[in-house]
């Protein structure tokens, strides 16, 4: 037999503004207009259950007749002294024991208040994703600048630990590897080519082609796994319907994604 009370979380001597309202909190959270996952449908259906019989006072004294008819366990009297080798009945009789409540854990409850918002950051995170192929695929813009002496070089905290770095008359600076410094002298052109869109680097070409440096700490380069992630987790936070702290956990994960996909495009941006 189901135990309304503990599906509604209240005890049995509450009374019925207390189940009127136990009732309301949980329909709010479970309802399937408000959280789609299955658990939350079958929990929706069984405070409904609960909810009906423990509000209609016939059906509530018929039910605990029959949770009573039920039979108790007879508790084993504890030894003299106050002594009992149960470890949990022991601590049901110290001061100040308070026992777990009833029904789903406020953890749980927590998990599936956010899920509802697992769909709509997913659907953000397939079309930040979408944004970010498109501005790649369109063509890049390109801009012919001109290599300045190192005592051009601003002081930032991206590039105190590179030793190689040119610095353009427009302002830019890239980091270059060892092989390519003789490729870029001060006064040649380079080609600096962006996105259409958002302008994030993309590759910087030396003058006629001669080397191209392309490993560059861009969300279109060296962060490019990260826009990939989160495209692999917000397909799965739409296909994915079982496992409330499997999806929990997918919906902190596209969040956090999200949030580091932002920062890493401020750092690419030209």
């Amino acid at each position: 037999m189901k135990d309304y009370y503990k599906i509604l979380r209240i005890s049995r001597l509450a009374s019925a503004a207390d189940v009127k309202r136990a009732y309301r909190r949980l329909a709010v959270l479970f309802h399937p207009d408000k959280n789609s996952s299955p658990e939350a449908l079958r929990l929706f259906q069984e405070v409904n259950e609960a909810h009906e019989v423990l509000s209609d006072p016939l059906k509530r004294s018929n039910y605990d007749s029959l949770l009573d008819g039920g039979g108790t366990v007879a508790q084993p009297a504890a030894p003299p002294g106050g002594w009992h080798r149960d470890p949990a009945y022991r601590r049901r009789q110290q001061q100040g024991y308070r026992p777990a409540k009833p029904g789903p854990s406020e953890k749980l409850l927590m998990m599936l208040h956010m899920l509802r918002f697992l769909r709509t950051a997913s659907l953000v995170g397939l079309a930040w994703c979408l944004f970010l192929v498109v501005d790649y695929s369109l063509p890049s813009r390109v801009s012919a600048e001109k290599v300045l002496p190192e005592g051009h070089r601003p002081i930032s905290w991206q590039l105190h630990h590179e030793p190689n770095v040119i610095v353009t008359d427009k302002g830019h600076h890239f980091p270059i590897p060892w092989e390519g410094l003789d490729y870029f002298p001060v006064g040649s052109e380079v080609e600096v080519i962006t996105s259409r869109v958002l302008n994030v680097l993309v590759q910087v070409e030396a003058q006629d082609d001669k080397f191209v440096v392309d490993s560059l700490a861009s969300i279109y380069q060296n962060m490019m796994i990260v826009p990939i992630v989160l495209l692999i987790l917000s397909l799965a936070g739409l296909l994915v319907k079982q496992g409330i702290e499997f999806r929990f956990n997918l919906l902190v994960a596209i969040g956090i994604l999200l949030i580091f996909n932002l920062i890493f495009l401020l750092f690419s941006i030209l």
